[in-house]
């Protein structure tokens, strides 16, 4: 009986008002501290800017401690939909951005890997870069990334080769959810026939990382080299 009462009282209270889940969260029962933990996490959008105020006013460690929890988890799912990446690996997302769309100089490729998950994660890092080229001889393969860059040439479909930059150090870096890691890459365009291209990178996951069973692909990006 003493186990059942904290259960049927987190079921029900009556947390019509986000001040009661608040003071529920230094309930003497951890069961109802969790519920009330839990429902204000479900709702906490809404009281964004009162969870703030009562976390900064919290007497109880616990109970500040669980609002900054609260609070850290919001921001972490909206970093999550604000990322978007539609192809996700094992908890990591994917995006690769570019300095510019158009040019003859060097592009700037910067790819972000976001932890999507709900826990903490190791992301096993990029040490070196593989690159896909148009009409260029194979040297090397075997780095953790690899940049593709193609060209329509008809319906021969497209025309590709690879080359390895120097190995770099691959350090892996713990992300908690929303949290990304940041890599760049320089693509010289001077190696580029003038036209249209569209530039992915994949992700060697199924190699790097546990129980990943494919690469981790990102997002098309389109750039022009001029004549």
């Amino acid at each position: 009986m003493a186990t059942i009462l904290p259960l049927l009282a987190a079921f029900l209270l009556d947390w019509s008002d986000p001040a009661d889940l608040v003071r529920d969260l230094a309930h003497e029962s951890i069961v109802v501290r969790e519920r009330a933990a839990a429902e204000l996490h479900r709702r906490g959008e809404d009281f964004r800017p009162f969870l703030m105020e009562a976390a900064e006013a919290a007497a109880e460690p616990e109970t500040q401690a669980r609002l900054n929890g609260v609070l850290r988890s919001l921001d972490a799912e909206a970093r999550i939909r604000r990322f978007g990446g539609l192809h996700r690996v094992c908890g990591f997302a994917s995006q690769l951005r570019s300095d510019r769309w158009y040019g003859s100089g060097p592009f700037r490729f910067t790819l972000e890997i976001m932890n999507v998950g709900t826990k903490d994660q190791l992301f096993p890092g990029i040490g070196s870069w593989d690159a896909e080229m148009p009409d260029q001889d194979l040297r090397a393969t075997g780095s953790e990334a690899k940049i593709v860059v193609r060209k329509f040439i008809g319906s021969g479909g497209f025309r590709r080769s690879s080359w390895r930059s120097p190995d770099g150090v691959r350090t892996p870096v713990w992300l908690r959810p929303g949290e990304c890691a940041r890599y760049e890459y320089v693509l010289d365009a001077k190696t580029l026939p003038p036209g249209d291209y569209q530039v992915t990178v994949e992700y060697q996951a199924h190699d790097l990382i546990p129980d990943a069973d494919e690469r981790l692909r990102t997002n098309m990006v389109r750039l022009t080299v001029p004549r």
